[in-house]
């Protein structure tokens, strides 16, 4: 099996499924990513309040992916969003509430379930945070622009929120679920390297896209060379 590889800069990023790109991957610092939640998300639109257009997520009818997945990384910080219904099995340092606002939220019948505006963002092995001791509830609202992309896409600003205050500067973060590279645009304007894999063309295209445009913005001086190459998995 084939895999597309693309360096933009202090960014590599793979056009394939995680499972088989991340055995070949050397060793980073810290794994930041939102795999999916293993709830089969799709768009029930009972009411016609919802957007238009039908949408699924690849590998989300169950939690084996991700639990493969992040199971791979035993001594990394690893920080992963979860469903607060199904999060992931193990030992985790910080549990934080990710409060999304009340533009978005999803969760069943509208008649008789309130709108969940929040998500779980579950966080292993940090070590000393960095900045003052904060809360475990994170106010960053989102809007449905936001997810315009991609029905999944977190905002930057919680990203670099994340980032700052469990890696270092010129630390490698990688992100195994990638879509629409919003993590690889954080560590772009964070000053850390990335790596990212996404097996979706679609999404892939756009990441690679938005991370050169960060890449280009953070880097003062030099616009990166984007090169691309063809490699077998051994």
């Amino acid at each position: 099996m084939n895999y597309e590889k693309v360096i933009i800069g202090n960014a590599t990023l793979y056009h394939g499924d995680c499972m088989d790109v991340l055995p070949t991957l050397d060793k980073v610092d810290s794994v930041i990513t939102d795999p999916p939640y293993g709830i089969a998300l799709k768009n029930n639109d009972i009411d016609g309040h919802r957007r238009a257009g039908g949408y699924e997520v690849l590998g989300d009818l169950d939690q084996t992916v991700g639990i493969q997945a992040l199971e791979m990384f035993k001594r990394e910080v690893v920080i992963a969003f979860a469903s607060p219904f199904k999060p992931w099995p193990g030992v985790w340092r910080n549990l934080i509430v990710w409060d999304k606002g009340g533009a978005v939220g999803g969760g069943g019948d509208i008649s008789t379930c309130l709108k969940r505006s929040w998500e779980l963002i579950q966080v292993a092995r940090n070590g000393k945070m960095n900045g003052a001791r904060a809360e475990s509830v994170w106010h960053f609202p989102i809007t449905p622009a936001d997810t315009a992309d991609h029905i999944c896409a977190k905002p930057v600003s919680l990203m670099c929120a994340l980032i700052e205050r469990f890696t270092h500067h010129k630390q490698t973060i990688l992100d195994p679920f990638m879509g629409s590279g919003t993590t690889g645009v954080a560590a772009m304007q964070m000053g850390r390297s990335f790596v990212g894999i996404e097996r979706e063309q679609k999404y892939f295209d756009i990441a690679c896209q938005r991370i050169e445009q960060a890449q280009k913005q953070a880097d003062f001086f030099i616009a990166p060379a984007v090169k691309q190459e063809q490699q077998p998995l051994i």
